[in-house]
């Protein structure tokens, strides 16, 4: 008895996920009713007849994307699979592939797209595969890094994204941080730079890497700050940057000292914006991507199961 039941789920099975007939079909064909087929076809996968796979799909990483955004609240998270065996730069060659094809698949006509700078965003630009028109317009939402940082440069960036993208870029002409409030003060409210603030305000995306710890990052460019910056950040416990502004593990702004010498988006700004994307990854830089979870600057972002599991700890 037992083996005829198992012979009528196996072709019940089989004239479904084989002969892709419809449920009706089948119940028309054996002379069962449909909903006893629908009960049959379960059965057939808890007994292990049916065996359904999903390829190039990592059911570990979807499960942290969940958790991620239940948690925190986000609007979307990737989360990438990494290997046992993959070395840093592998890794980051993935995050970099995966920022790549993200905002490929995310970015609309027209639209307005403001980017930050540093290696990841830069190694995304070589990531990019086949150009899509979109008439999109590209903006930093920070000033430039130093010279000995150049490749990095926010204008090199968004320059490469509107190429590859047919769209347009405007380009920023001062470096982050400036000497003086007084300096930064009359560049940000000058004539000239109220494109960049009106652009700031009608931004459609924002695509931006996170920073981490003082003592554990390098950065291209930290080296701007003074060492009374750095003491100063260290006595405030910071514990990462977000468009080169400081930030301690509440996601708390540390707004004194360097915060008012930097050009650069206020992050209070990204909270309005359609989607606030955060590209970072490693352990290290866990406690500050964690911290900047916390606050609603950031509604999406893109990283790795081996992070996520850092942050979700």
């Amino acid at each position: 008895m037992e083996k005829d039941k198992r012979r009528l789920l196996t072709k019940v099975a089989y004239l479904y996920y084989i002969k892709e007939k419809t449920q009706n079909e089948i119940a028309g064909e054996l002379g069962i009713y449909r909903t006893t087929i629908s009960r049959m076809l379960k059965k057939a996968r808890s007994e292990g007849i049916v065996d359904i796979q999903i390829r190039d799909f990592d059911p570990q990483a979807f499960e942290l994307e969940v958790q991620l955004q239940k948690r925190f609240a986000l609007k979307d998270a990737v989360v990438i699979p990494t290997g046992a065996d993959d070395t840093e730069k592998e890794k980051e060659d993935k995050l970099a592939e995966e920022a790549a094809y993200y905002l490929k698949h995310l970015i609309k006509n027209d639209e307005i797209i403001g980017l930050s700078w540093g290696s990841n965003l830069a190694a995304m630009i070589g990531k990019l595969k086949g150009n899509k028109k979109t008439n999109a317009t590209f903006v930093p939402l920070v000033g430039g890094p130093s010279h000995i940082n150049s490749r990095y440069h926010v204008n090199a960036i968004i320059y490469d994204l509107s190429r590859h993208f047919g769209g347009e870029c405007v380009f920023i002409n001062a470096g982050a941080i400036q000497d003086s409030r007084l300096l930064r003060d009359g560049i940000m409210k000058s004539r000239d730079f109220q494109k960049f603030r009106d652009y700031w305000n009608r931004l459609d995306i924002a695509m931006f890497g996170i920073g981490g710890p003082l003592e554990s990052s390098t950065s291209s460019w930290r080296n701007f700050m003074t060492q009374a910056d750095q003491k100063s950040l260290i006595n405030r416990h910071a514990i990462g940057d977000c468009c080169c502004q400081f930030f301690d593990s509440e996601g708390r702004l540390i707004k004194e000292g360097l915060y008012n010498r930097t050009i650069g988006i206020k992050p209070e700004l990204l909270a309005k914006v359609p989607y606030s994307v955060g590209v970072a990854r490693s352990k290290v830089k866990a406690p500050s991507i964690r911290a900047l979870l916390k606050t609603d600057f950031m509604n999406t972002l893109i990283t790795d199961d081996e992070t996520v599991r850092e942050i979700l700890k």
